[in-house]
């Protein structure tokens, strides 16, 4: 059996990785080169069940007016005026309902559990190496309110097995030492120890050396999508850059641009590029990095320790597939680095990265057979894409070969 793959993120790269331990010929087709990956490559590095919660909640409106107001929130909606975040818009507004918040949080959590016990496997299998660190992720707030406000929030992760401990100033200091250098910062923490960190570029340039080690798995990078060429209710072959491919399936992880060449084929993907920003600077004073995953709750902004760097996150702005930036989109993540881990790294030498999630109303990804007969979908994953990377990915492998899956998962868009 061939597959052919399109996106070479971490979400195709993991699907790739899957298809071959089931003894599936596979070609992926990326348009970047191998060390572009989009979204894949910036993204905060975090593996974090305990972050499963939906966007679409009663609060979002909340949220999103108060970043009218207030431009340093994490959420930002930019001057102009595109179409797709209108019909987007109002579903992602109708699964607001507190129900439906608590269903497809549920939904993410589970799936987002699997998706770590299999990240775990994969790892005692391929021993590639990816800065990883099992120290857990801490949710830090600035005042006891907040403290108050996120334990009862993290409630609902509580109630369904996810371990969590309330820390107090100095347990918090305990965890990170570096937060001493500012004592008046924080008023504690909300501990998910289970979490892990890592780079998931890293990580998919090694599976990617993994699965071509194994043969019958080739990666074309470089490689841009022209055409999809159909015949009786079924794709035939896909057009590229670099010529004519041809499979017996396909399956479509193409991130953000998934919605754009599903279009060409008559399928109409809720997804929306939701850009986020990141900053990455090399540690000049390990002692004074963080020691584990750490989250600022009122700033929204997430810090990662990946090796000799550490990785600052933030913000989702909804400006369509813009991808520009200036200085002032980073203000507020450099400014919270130099704050929390002031001496911890150089952030005068920061790389500056931006890049487009693919996020769906529900903030479920979708999986699954198409429309059109011989299409899968693994797409749409949002903020949690490295997170749910291994999960969707071999849901994706047992759904092509006919395995029956560890777990059930019915959220694919038909067309």
């Amino acid at each position: 059996m061939k597959v052919l793959i399109i996106g070479g993120g971490v979400i195709g790269i993991t699907t790739a990785y899957y298809l071959v331990n089931a003894g599936v010929s596979v070609t992926l087709l990326e348009r970047n080169s191998a060390g572009g990956m989009e979204a894949s490559a910036g993204n905060a590095g975090l593996v974090c069940p305990s972050d499963s919660f939906a966007w679409a909640s009663p609060s979002a409106l909340k949220m999103a007016l108060k970043s009218l107001v207030y431009p340093d929130t994490g959420i930002k909606f930019r001057p102009g005026f595109d179409p797709h975040i209108v019909p987007w818009g109002l579903k992602f507004l109708g699964q607001c309902q507190p129900k439906k918040w608590r269903h497809n949080s549920d939904i993410k959590y589970r799936l987002a559990q699997y998706s770590l016990a299999l990240m775990r496997e994969l790892e005692n299998k391929t021993n590639i190496e990816f800065d990883t660190l099992d120290n857990g992720i801490v949710y830090a707030c600035r005042d006891q309110k907040s403290l108050r406000e996120l334990e009862h929030h993290f409630d609902f992760l509580s109630e369904r097995g996810l371990e969590l401990r309330t820390l107090n100033k100095e347990e918090l200091f305990h965890s990170n030492p570096a937060l001493k250098s500012n004592p008046d910062i924080y008023a504690g923490a909300v501990y998910s120890p289970s979490c892990k960190t890592g780079d998931s570029r890293k990580f998919s340039q090694g599976l990617v050396q993994w699965c071509e080690a194994r043969g019958n798995c080739f990666f074309e990078w470089n490689t841009k999508v022209q055409k999809i060429n159909m015949s009786n209710g079924k794709i035939s072959s896909v057009m590229t850059s670099k010529g004519e491919f041809e499979a017996d399936a396909y399956v479509l992880c193409a991130g953000a641009y998934s919605g754009v060449l599903s279009r060409k084929i008559g399928i109409k993907l809720p997804i929306y590029p939701v850009k986020g920003f990141s900053i990455s600077a090399p540690i000049v004073n390990p002692d004074m990095a963080p020691a584990t995953g750490f989250d600022d709750v009122q700033k929204m902004v997430a810090v990662t320790r990946m090796g000799d760097r550490i990785r600052i996150t933030s913000s989702a702005v909804f400006s369509g597939f813009n991808l520009d930036h200036t200085p002032e989109d980073f203000k507020s993540i450099l400014n919270l680095a130099r704050e929390v881990f002031p001496e911890a790294a150089d952030y005068n030498r920061a790389e500056y990265w931006s890049g487009l999630r693919p996020m769906t109303p529900s903030s479920t990804p979708i999986i699954g057979a198409s429309s059109v007969k011989n299409l899968f979908l693994n797409t749409g994953h949002g903020h949690l894409g490295w997170t749910l990377a291994c999960a969707s990915g071999r849901l994706t492998a047992d759904n092509i070969v006919g395995s029956k899956p560890d777990i059930e998962y019915a959220n694919a868009v038909r067309g």
